[in-house]
């Protein structure tokens, strides 16, 4: 029903989640080639890796409702900027990683979206937070390109 009309934009919310790995295959061939035919777009919304890793031409991470970085998924997954973002993808297990490292968790709570810290939201969670973290919140900025990140630290100047 939702493509009856030809949208331009196809807004697609998890539309995989909770599905086995083939019926989820699938889902996602068939919305990427009703996109391909009709010309729309698709934004495709979800939490799993993978997923964007095969499927996503640009990648928008967010974090407490706010894109925290930005750019091709090739981008995001050889140059992640964000500190979250290197997080989300250390707690991802690995196939050439021996299976008995253990998963590096992003410590802390997401925050209170009604009740947001001043300054960056995921300072209180970010080991490279800085005082000017905790009271001021970063804009997106180029680190190359279209890849944008919002960080007050270049973790590539520190690591």
């Amino acid at each position: 029903m939702g493509l009856a009309c030809e949208p331009q934009l196809i807004i697609a919310d998890e539309p995989t989640t909770a599905l086995d790995v083939t019926v989820q295959a699938q889902v996602l061939d068939l919305l990427k080639q009703l996109t391909k035919e009709s010309k729309a777009a698709l934004v495709l919304i979800t939490h799993d890796l993978g997923v964007v890793a095969r499927y996503a031409d640009r990648v928008n991470v967010m974090y407490a409702g706010k894109i925290v970085e930005s750019g091709t998924a090739r981008d995001i997954y050889n140059d992640p900027r964000h500190p979250y973002t290197v997080g989300l993808m250390n707690s991802v297990p690995r196939l050439n990683v021996d299976v008995k490292t253990p998963l590096q968790p992003i410590e802390g709570q997401p925050p209170d979206l009604g009740n947001l810290p001043s300054g960056c939201a995921f300072s209180p969670r970010c080991g490279y937070a800085t005082d000017r973290c905790k009271v001021e919140r970063p804009e997106l900025s180029l680190a190359s390109g279209k890849h944008a990140f919002a960080c007050w630290v270049d973790i590539k100047d520190v690591n």
